[in-house]
This record gives C-alpha cells, sequence and structure tokens, in this order.
C-alpha cells in the first residue's frame, strides 16, 4: 500500500521498470475476466460499477497508471504505454462485441470510445486520488459511457 492507502504496489522509492511491469501485470489480471466476458453497453456499465465499487474500498488492484511512473526510469513508460495499449483493446474488443451483437451503430468506432474510456478512467482515478472523492472517478466514467450510450441503437444498451 501507498502512503495513500492505496494498494499500487508503489513503494517510497522510484519506480523501476520490474515494478513498473509488475503493477501493469497485476492490473491486467483483474480486468481481463471482467473485460473478457462483455458483450453489451449493460456489461460496460457493470464494469464501471465494479471499478468504482474497487475505488471506494481502496482494497483493489487498479490505480492510474500516472502512478506507475512518477519519478520512474523512462523504460517504465514504455512499460505503462504498453499496459495502457493491452487495457484499450480489451475495452474496444468489449465495445466491439456489443456492436457486433447490435447494441451499438455499425460505424462506432470501438477504439476511439475506448481510448475516451480510458481518459475517462486514468483521469477520474487522478481526480480521485487527488481529492480523496471517489465521485471524481464515477462522474468522469458515467460521462464517457454516455458517449458510448450515444451510439447505441434505439432502444438497445442504454440500461
Amino acid at each position: 500500500m501507498d502512503h495513500y492507502g492505496q494498494d499500487c504496489d508503489l513503494s517510497e522509492k522510484a519506480p523501476t521498470t520490474e515494478t513498473v511491469q509488475a503493477g501493469i501485470e497485476k492490473l491486467l489480471a483483474a480486468q481481463k475476466p471482467l473485460l473478457k466476458s462483455m458483450e453489451s453497453v449493460h456489461d460496460l456499465v457493470r464494469w464501471r460499477d465494479e471499478v468504482v465499487r474497487l475505488a471506494r474500498t481502496r482494497d483493489y488492484a487498479i490505480c492510474s497508471l500516472a502512478d506507475l511512473l512518477v519519478d520512474g526510469e523512462e523504460t517504465g513508460r514504455v512499460a505503462v504505454q504498453a499496459g495502457i495499449t493491452a487495457w484499450e483493446a480489451l475495452l474496444a474488443a468489449a465495445i466491439r462485441r456489443a456492436r457486433d451483437n447490435r447494441e451499438l451503430a455499425p460505424d462506432t468506432d470501438p477504439g476511439r470510445l475506448a481510448t475516451g474510456l480510458m481518459a475517462a478512467l486514468q483521469g477520474g482515478l487522478l481526480l480521485a486520488r487527488t481529492t480523496r472523492d471517489v465521485r471524481q472517478l464515477e462522474t468522469a466514467l458515467d460521462m464517457a459511457l454516455g458517449y458510448v450510450q450515444a451510439h447505441a441503437l434505439t432502444g438497445r444498451g442504454t440500461t
């Protein structure tokens, strides 16, 4: 646990490439089962609820990837970039499945929506940590999910 009471595997020393990679592996291990089983917009909302729940408990395998970069090695940045890419790919695949299940419009761009969700997640985590108010994360994710839901076909995917 870090000195904010969050389990981001950070120590008082600057993170090394190895600690950054270990932190990313932990994050992805927690996210993969959730994201790989998603097939609908409703599943994305359930993912958001789980992320917020984990952030509230402060006993979680989720933190801002930026936390792993603080005063770290430059090679750690490459590891964080790979982690973001992998996480976004999981989100994009979930959105693609929702689109393929005809919940989202055929012209929906899963990659673009995944980038928006990742930006909301990482920015929301940073705000929540800074203000110690998880509602900041909740609001950021709600706004990003609202944009995803704007691509929903009428009467589907909005629950």
